[in-house]
């Protein structure tokens, strides 16, 4: 599902800003459907950010994230720099983006 993560990151002074959305229904399992049935649970569990091969964000997410969310890091960094994201959810679904800072 790599195609379907946007992502952009934007250097500024020294310091990368980089924006994520990750489409995705999360489901926190709590909530029920029309007729009444538990909607199963679906959610990002964690991520982790890269910048030339070198982790510099991990994150430990759960249930309460939004649907389709939207994050931003802010880090040391250059133009010209590749910046890698992961995300993995509790059905094992991957989902990965790369850019090149602007």
């Amino acid at each position: 599902m790599s195609s379907s993560l946007r992502i952009m990151a934007r250097e500024e002074d020294g310091t990368i800003l980089v924006k994520v959305i990750i489409p995705h229904p999360s489901e926190s399992g709590l909530r029920k459907d029309e007729q009444g049935n538990t909607v199963p649970a679906h959610f990002i569990m964690e991520g982790s950010v890269t910048l030339n091969g070198v982790p510099v964000v991990a994150l430990e997410l759960g249930p309460a994230v939004s649907k389709d969310p939207f994050l931003q890091f802010r880090f040391k960094g250059k133009k010209g720099d590749t910046v890698n994201v992961i995300f993995l959810d509790n059905h094992n679904e991957q989902f990965t983006a790369e850019t090149v800072v602007q």
